[in-house]
């Protein structure tokens, strides 16, 4: 029901069968590289995969559900991503509650943390046991540090007083009370003093946010839908000339009746400094017509595939090309990977298939076998 609902809210018309194949191509066999050396993932979700938060949460409703199906779920037990809270009666029954979750499968691995002085840290706040009733506050851990923009960084000051009120939301939000949210404000004013803010842009945005506190989410109005201001990525040089360019834009704005916002970008001095690993030509090489030379002798073959090329070169150790080598030159080795060329770059299958004919005929390698010749004989 589910999915069929997302189907028809999204105009998609994908079969069950269909979904699954296409699951399976953007995540199984996936290539990294460590030290200079090419590895192929053969368990789990490549790290950085926008599909990785969504499969992960996905096997977990999986799991959950069939552990509340046989009630070996406590009565209060909530989870976002992998961060769980759960209510239970004593410490004997969390131990055989982390034991049946961690059996789960192999992969599956939960830690548990129990409540201290009726304190439990949980996305991001604490929630303190009051009598009948849980207050929270923000949580730091131990080893924050308060590393964040410093007030000397190479960007518009505006995103610095942004930074400020980011802090105050995120207090504001996870303070139940208002003695929670008056201390977090101290340790905002700690924090960014540390980081040479002036004091005056400090006490602006507090004064500020607390007069005009953020409205809740069923209270702010809806968005609208045609929103057209236009947006224009701009280098960030230093504070003057930005305010200068604002300042334009706006008068700017008045003249043209239209909404020109900059945004201002700054180069990372990391990114102009880290050296850049260098990838093996065959890493992301898919959907191409290849050749391969050998090295010893005139003999040659083009082929074509839709997967990564080095998985291809590691199959021609028992193909054609690995039959040449064994029998001409006593080889049984893998042919090297500076034996093959990419020809082409192809758009799908399909085109791999036609230009492969095309160039069967015209470079007649010797090594390709009758099938190869009848196929590129059907355009001639």
């Amino acid at each position: 029901m589910i999915l069929n609902w997302f189907w028809s809210t999204n105009g998609l018309n994908i079969s069950k069968e269909n979904l699954t194949k296409l699951l399976q191509i953007a995540t199984k066999d996936q290539l990294f590289q460590f030290n200079g050396n090419l590895y192929e993932q053969n368990d789990g979700v490549a790290m950085g995969s926008p599909l990785g938060p969504l499969l992960a949460n996905t096997f977990l409703c999986y799991v959950e559900e069939e552990l509340n199906n046989k009630n070996k779920l406590p009565s209060f037990y909530k989870r976002y991503v992998d961060d769980t809270v759960v209510v239970i009666k004593d410490i004997s029954e969390a131990q055989k509650l982390l034991t049946t979750l961690n059996s789960c499968h192999p992969s599956i691995q939960f830690t548990m943390e129990i409540a201290d002085n009726n304190s439990l840290p949980f996305l991001g706040m604490v929630l303190n046991k009051c009598g009948n009733k849980i207050e929270t506050s923000v949580y730091r851990k131990p080893t924050n540090k308060g590393l964040l923009l410093h007030y000397q960084s190479h960007v518009d000051v505006r995103y610095k007083k942004a930074l400020i009120r980011t802090m105050l939301h995120r207090a504001h939000n996870l303070s139940s009370t208002k003695e929670a949210y008056e201390n977090e404000c101290e340790n905002i004013r700690m924090v960014f003093s540390k980081l040479n803010y002036p004091n005056k842009m400090i006490e602006s945005a507090i004064t500020y946010f607390n007069k005009n506190p953020p409205t809740s989410r069923s209270e702010q109005p809806e968005s609208d839908a045609s929103d057209n201001t236009i947006r224009i990525v701009l280098p960030f040089i230093d504070q003057k000339p930005a305010d200068i360019v604002k300042r334009q834009l706006t008068q700017l704005n008045k003249k043209l009746d239209s909404n020109l916002e900059a945004i201002f970008v700054s180069r990372k001095l990391n990114d102009m400094l880290k050296m850049q690993e260098p990838k093996p030509p065959l890493v992301s090489q898919q959907l191409v017509i290849y050749k391969f030379q050998c090295g010893l002798c005139d003999a040659s073959y083009v082929g074509y595939t839709a997967r990564h090329l080095h998985q291809r070169i590691d199959e021609h150790r028992y193909s054609t090309i690995g039959k040449h080598r064994f029998l001409e030159h006593g080889l049984k080795t893998v042919p090297p990977t500076d034996s093959f060329t990419v020809i082409k770059k192809c758009t799908s299958k399909f085109d791999c298939l036609i230009n492969e004919m095309f160039y069967i005929r015209s470079l007649k390698p010797t090594l390709n076998v009758q099938s190869d010749s009848v196929r590129a004989k059907l355009f001639v």
